[in-house]
């Protein structure tokens, strides 16, 4: 009895046995299909590196380049991003001078290299660098008050109106109006003279009517050159200069001592402006000069800067009508002297406007001292 039921026992123990090892079979091959082989890792090529000689740091323009200055280090990059004129050692830049600025972590080109100092004036100047590509550098004399009191600084936008004198001319003879005339075969009724215009008098007369002055011009101010960036003022060769250190005497009781104040000098009377723009505007301010055009420059807000404006031709008939100024009527009386010009002079000494003896008054912001303008004693 014994016997059988041990057997029974030995044979669930098989039975369960071999059921748990059909189960395990069973999820191992995923419901009794195939096992599912392994994945196999791929190969990847590796992309073949090659040695750059890069900045470790800023270096200025015209620095050599010595082992021990840590200016430069020698990194990898790929082969496929290294240009052919890359200094691939660092050897090869050692005791050599940088042709320009160099920013860190550029790589160091060939042609940014040179062997001898005197090669550096090859490359241009310091002002070329801080053109902006399509722009070029206009120098053009200013003063005091054509400069907004000397308050322009690098860096600032300005505007510049132009003032022009205009005369009538003959366009054949391009020559200012009124022409003379001659008789072309000898007459006793003919003669010569100034080429004015015909009138009848109320007696009847038929007479030459012709100017007692010479032509006066027409004044017009107009805004021309827009939102263009000053670059300096001053010479390129001239550093800032500190104001000169004048000594003061010591007050009464303070014994000898003195004490050294700061006195500005005396503003130049011309100085120069380089500004930035584009090359037609540079010709158009070229002709200004050349015509003897009234240069004066407009100082814009910080927040103005990139601003297109629009504006009109100021003239004689746009402030009569556009502020309607009455024209003075003709009175029978008068002032003694004779006022002919609002520019301050002496009392009674004559200073008209206009073009006088065939030059025309110095403009303002040109520079030309008071005692070169020739005026009317």
């Amino acid at each position: 009895m014994r016997a059988g039921r041990l057997l029974l026992i030995v044979g669930l123990i098989i039975v369960l046995v071999a059921v748990a090892i059909g189960a395990y079979m069973f999820l191992l091959g995923g419901g009794g299909g195939e096992v599912a082989p392994e994945p196999v890792e791929q190969e990847t090529t590796p992309v073949p590196e090659q040695e750059v000689v890069v900045a470790a740091q800023d270096i200025p323009r015209g620095m050599m380049i010595q082992p021990d200055s840590g200016a430069v280090v020698t990194t990898t990059w790929p082969e496929n991003a290294v240009s052919e004129l890359a200094v691939t050692s660092a050897d090869a830049v050692y005791g050599r001078i940088t042709r320009q600025d160099i920013a860190r972590g550029t790589p160091i080109m060939e042609g940014m290299l040179s062997d001898v100092p005197g090669e550096l004036g090859d490359v241009g100047s310091d002002a070329a660098l801080r053109i902006p590509s399509g722009k070029v550098a206009y120098a053009l004399p200013i003063s005091r008050y054509s400069s907004v009191a000397w308050a322009l600084k690098p860096g600032d936008h300005v505007d510049v109106m132009i003032s022009l004198l205009t005369v009538e001319l003959d366009e054949a003879f391009q020559t200012a109006l009124p022409n003379r005339f001659s008789c072309a075969s000898p007459a006793e009724e003919c003669e010569g003279g100034v080429l004015g215009r015909l009138e009848a008098l109320p007696n009847g007369w038929v007479v030459n009517v012709f100017p007692d002055e010479e032509q006066r011009p027409s004044l017009v101010t107009q805004l021309t050159v827009q939102d263009v960036t000053v670059l300096r003022i001053g010479d390129w060769d001239e550093p800032e200069e500190e104001p000169a250190q004048t000594p003061t005497p010591a007050a009464e009781g303070e014994g000898e001592r003195e004490a050294a104040v700061p006195t500005p000098e005396p503003p130049d009377l011309v100085r120069p402006l380089t500004l930035v723009l584009d090359p037609q505007d540079a010709a158009v301010l070229k002709y200004a000069e050349e015509s003897g055009a009234s240069i004066d420059l407009i100082l814009r807000s910080a927040a103005d800067a990139g601003v297109e404006v629009s504006t009109e031709a100021v003239t004689l008939q746009y402030l009569f009508e556009q502020f309607n100024i009455e024209v003075p009527s003709k009175l029978p009386y008068g002032v003694e002297p004779p006022l002919e010009s609002l520019r301050p002079g002496a009392a009674g000494q004559s200073q008209p406007l206009g073009v006088e003896g065939g030059r025309v008054p110095a403009i303002r912001g040109s520079g030309t001292p008071p005692e070169a303008v020739e005026t009317e004693e």
